[in-house]
């Protein structure tokens, strides 16, 4: 009994010793859940996007078309009273009436230039005075431009009215609103039928210079002359009559007709008329020669008077500007080979 209850009390000293072990002994550590893939901050899970990228070209939305300038009225003197006419309708029969249908649709529309920048330079409204008939212009070719009424263009065109209106037509609808300018300003754009090769000076013509009307050869215009004959008698009475105190006869005017002097571009610019000295352009007028570019010649005691070139010769020359229009050149060039220095503009920007 004793030797049980010894084995017994050693058996509890045992298992406490074994509890007493266990309680001391350190933790164990517990592992973490894994974190994943490590991102980059701008790509951190919580602030990943999604964006959708269409395969398809984004549909182009059409410009908006620009606004159709506003039309410009003119006060037009035709046969004595006044009528409101749209300028480019009443360009139309402008160029009908100054340039044959029949030339090549660049010169077509350098000719609607040059005539919308001559009206222009009329108008009141960009600076002009009008013209002096009343309106801003007139239908009288002598005084400001020619004009061919509908009905006129009809007898004149006859089968191909239908064809050369358009053409016309197109040629002011595709220069719509353009004029040539100078320092800003519409210019004078004077223009004739032809000048023989080469255009005069406006100063020679008129005593006025403008920079944008000076001499310039005109090539491909041909060697078209027209020829006037008057016997001494006719001659000299008809330069009596418009040179007063000439004192010309039939006996003296071979030796009292003669050209003194000639400008850059050839025509008569000095004219030895009698007792009078005169200007080619007052002869041109006083013989109704064709243009101021003449030479006289005798023969049989008759006079020859031959021209070249028909007109002032003063800016743009029609023939000249079809050549250059056949030889491929477009309407700005032509414009700007005329008119020396002068610019491509719109009413538009005159306006502004």
């Amino acid at each position: 009994m004793r030797r049980l209850c010894i084995l017994l009390c050693a058996l509890a000293c045992a298992f406490g010793l074994l509890l007493w072990c266990e309680g001391d002994a350190a933790p164990q550590a517990t592992p973490e859940p894994s974190a994943g893939p490590t991102y980059p901050p701008a790509l951190s899970p919580d602030r990943v996007s999604v964006q959708v990228v269409s395969t398809q070209d984004e549909p182009v939305q059409p410009a908006a078309a620009p606004s159709a300038p506003e039309p410009v009225w003119l006060n037009v003197w035709n046969e004595g009273s006044i009528e409101r006419v749209e300028l480019e309708e009443y360009l139309i029969h402008v160029v009908a009436g100054e340039m044959p249908a029949s030339y090549e649709p660049q010169a077509l529309r350098a000719q609607a230039v040059a005539a919308r920048s001559y009206i222009a330079w009329k108008l009141p409204a960009y600076g002009g005075s009008g013209c002096s008939r009343g309106g801003d212009v007139c239908t009288d070719s002598e005084h400001c431009m020619a004009y061919q009424s509908d009905e006129a263009l009809r007898g004149r065109w006859g089968g191909h009215y239908d064809a050369y209106y358009e053409k016309i037509r197109a040629a002011v609808q595709d220069t719509r609103g353009q004029v040539m300018v100078w320092n800003g300003e519409p210019i004078q754009a004077l223009f004739h039928s032809s000048s023989g090769g080469m255009t005069e000076d406006a100063q020679a013509v008129w005593g006025t210079a403008f920079p944008y009307l000076t001499s310039v050869r005109s090539e491909g215009e041909g060697d078209e002359q027209r020829t006037v004959r008057l016997s001494a008698k006719e001659l000299a009475q008809k330069l009596n009559a418009a040179f007063g105190g000439a004192g010309l006869t039939a006996d003296n005017v071979e030796a009292q007709f003669l050209v003194r002097s000639r400008t850059k571009s050839g025509r008569a610019d000095t004219v030895k008329v009698g007792r009078v000295t005169a200007t080619g352009k007052s002869v041109r007028a006083a013989l109704d020669l064709s243009s101021a570019s003449f030479s006289v010649d005798w023969q049989d005691g008759e006079a020859v008077i031959t021209t070249v070139g028909y007109g002032h010769g003063v800016g743009m020359s029609q023939v000249g500007a079809n050549a250059m229009a056949r030889q491929g050149s477009d309407y700005r060039d032509i414009l700007t080979h005329y008119y020396t220095g002068a610019a491509l503009a719109t009413l538009s920007d005159l306006g502004e």
